[in-house]
């Protein structure tokens, strides 16, 4: 019977302007073909990492015959996207430590790359958008021995829409991009980019031996907020037409990009701006009301005082005589 020492995965995930990235992923046992770690099917495999501001992690898994969305990863009968997660506490140190047993699973899994996703909150692979998350591919291989040797290389060129993202390649800080990085073993490395105002992304990317391989990848925008106040407060504000309630008032989760804005008050003339809202910020929008010019016939018609009429009437009379015994 052969002897092997279990496979201990440990991964160190730090924050970055608020998200999750992928540190580092170390392989303590077990053989690693170009960029993929490995791991044998009945292994434990243990995550740890940090999570400053999380009480808890959600661990779920993708991969060969499983579904799309993802499935708990200590049961691949819970699907992701029915509330199927494993999890894992996060303790006052901001630490989590969660040990994967792959056989106590709740069924049998085939061999084959799977990406373990590590995510601040419940969501499945289709809702991740908004969320912290890392990805973690492994490979599980039947027990045996496994042995690769290739000094095949290729570089990697990495470019961002817009630049200046931070940039991991299999967990390390490769710096700002763009980054062109040579020498690297030819086959599969994860990527991770993380820029302010923007969503992290993580994606696999293949290197080519004996080329510069070339990756650009544009960046998505976090949604924006806008704070809305009118002169005077009080006004029924709308956004995009739909009804948002009265000023003051702060709008959350807006697309970037372009608004309609309308203010209404009685009493005061309605008011449209455009506005535009920056993913990742929160804007101003300050409007004000002008008061409503009155409609002619609004008003009663002025009253008169008794007797001015009569009067008026008389001295017309005395001055028309006057200037008959003139003419005479």
């Amino acid at each position: 019977m052969m002897n092997r020492k279990n496979d201990d995965i440990s991964i160190r995930i730090i924050t970055i302007t608020g998200f999750l990235v992928l540190v580092c992923l170390v392989l303590v046992t077990g053989i690693s073909a170009a960029g993929t770690k490995t791991a044998y099917l009945g292994d434990m495999v243990t995550l740890s990492g940090s999570s400053p501001g999380s009480d808890i992690v959600y661990l779920f898994m993708t991969g060969p015959n499983l579904p799309l969305n993802g499935v708990a990863l200590n049961n691949i009968n819970r699907r992701a996207d029915m509330g199927g997660f494993a999890t894992a506490d996060v303790d006052p140190d901001g630490r989590w430590t969660y040990k994967w047993y792959t056989n106590q699973i709740g069924g049998k899994i085939d061999t084959g790359t799977y990406t373990v996703w590590v995510t601040d909150r419940p969501v499945d692979r289709s809702h991740l958008s908004g969320s912290n998350f890392v990805s973690i591919p492994v490979l599980l291989q039947q027990p045996g021995i496994v042995a690769t040797s290739s000094t095949a290389t290729g570089g990697l060129l990495v470019r961002t829409i817009p630049e200046g993202a931070v940039l991991f390649l299999n967990g390390e800080n490769r710096g700002i991009t763009p980054v062109t990085i040579p020498d690297l073993p030819a086959g599969s490395h994860v990527i991770s980019v993380s820029s302010t105002g923007y969503q992290n992304l993580t994606t696999q990317v293949v290197v080519k031996e004996g080329a510069l391989t070339e990756v650009s990848i544009p960046l998505t925008d976090k949604n924006g907020s806008l704070y809305v106040n009118t002169t005077p407060p009080g006004a029924e504000i709308s956004i995009d037409g739909k009804q948002s309630g009265l000023s003051p008032i702060l709008l959350s989760d807006l697309v970037p990009g372009n608004h309609t804005l309308d203010a209404t008050k009685a009493g005061f003339n309605a008011t449209r701006q455009e506005v535009q809202v920056i993913g990742g910020h929160m804007m101003v929008a300050q409007l004000s009301l002008g008061q409503s010019t009155p409609v002619p016939g609004a008003y009663p018609p002025a009253t008169r005082a008794p007797g001015i009429a009569p009067l008026t009437l008389f001295g017309s009379m005395i001055g028309t005589l006057y200037i008959c015994r003139r003419l005479r």
